[in-house]
């Protein structure tokens, strides 16, 4: 074999082997990026959870974290594939996913509707309906994640993760900012301000409760300085937020405002409110009832966290609070 021809072959062996190693580094690449796809995070459980780091299939199981999702980038990505059978959206969410496919009720979701969607992240909240997802969904590797919105901190911080998911942080942080400028108006009320003794009740058509500051009404109207006579039982738990309705303790507390949140038939709470509580002597004589001062508030509202509504809600209550002043 001549000189020449041995250097072109050693040439030739030379590029293979370079070209292996350029292959073998495109390969170690790739493998890092698969890597860098997914991210653990710790949800309200406790558990923790491997999700994508920008998700494609979403399916939101409540209101809530559907509105959260949407005004956080969920509406440009078009991530959203499953959303929550649900009265409690706004107008402009319910036309935005009007041709997405529902999963049930918040109570009860459909595991072979959610299934058949194919999700790669599918968001609830901290509720047993919920929960008990968890096991079937996991086993056809579809990651579950429980997010719990019960203050207003908790709707900015998951605006803010919602954002970092859509790969639209620009967006959430802009809505961020835009319910921060309202909330801040809210609270600016209160400055100074005396508030009225206040109750709230959380009715049914079954029962009718007391809100403690420990639910999310009661929390929004704590941060307005309101004076939440459901507080001041002593047997109320640490961390209970709604506790029965005594009407002889409502009567020896003489609340001068009474907020009103129905959870279900609207109408029919109202009635059953009239018929059980109007008319008895006692709650007549209560100051609010006596100054007109008793205050049913929007259902999308209160009954549910409103998502990114959160500081319109609180401002409502400012107007009932303190008339508006």
């Amino acid at each position: 074999m001549s000189g020449y021809l041995r250097k072109v072959i050693f040439g030739i062996i030379c590029l293979i082997a370079i070209g292996g190693l350029f292959l073998g580094f495109r390969s170690h690449e790739g493998d890092t990026n698969n890597i860098s796809s997914t991210r653990v995070v710790t949800d309200s459980t406790g558990r923790e959870v491997t999700i994508p780091t920008h998700p494609k299939r979403v399916v939101l199981l409540n209101a809530s974290h559907l509105d959260l999702y949407y005004y956080a980038g969920g509406k440009e990505t078009d991530t959203i594939v499953g959303k929550p059978t649900s009265e409690a959206l706004s107008d402009e969410v319910k036309e935005g996913t009007k041709n997405i496919e529902q999963i049930g009720v918040i109570h009860n979701p459909s595991v072979e509707t959610i299934l058949k969607l194919q999700p790669d992240l599918v968001i609830g909240v901290n509720v047993p309906f919920h929960q008990q997802l968890i096991p079937a969904l996991e086993k056809a590797n579809i990651p579950v994640l429980i997010k719990s919105l019960d203050t207003y901190e908790d709707v900015i911080s998951t605006l803010d993760f919602y954002g970092e998911l859509t790969g639209e942080e620009e967006i959430a942080q802009a809505k961020i900012k835009e319910i921060e400028a309202d909330y801040e108006k809210a609270i600016a009320r209160a400055e100074n301000k005396t508030a009225p003794r206040s109750l709230i009740i959380w009715g049914t058509t079954d029962s009718f409760s007391m809100a403690t500051s420990k639910s999310f009404t009661g929390d929004l109207l704590k941060r307005l300085g309101g004076n939440n006579i459901a507080d001041n039982v002593d047997s109320v738990a640490k961390d209970s937020g709604y506790i029965p309705l005594g009407m002889e303790y409502i009567a020896t507390q003489d609340p001068e405002a009474i907020f009103v949140v129905t959870h279900g038939n609207v109408d029919a709470v109202k009635n059953s409110i009239d018929e059980n509580l109007g008319q008895n002597p006692l709650w007549q004589d209560i100051s609010a009832v006596k100054n007109n001062r008793v205050y049913v508030l929007p259902y999308q509202l209160f009954a549910v966290n409103p998502g990114t509504n959160i500081a319109k809600a609180i401002n409502i209550l400012a107007d009932d609070l303190y008339l508006q002043e």
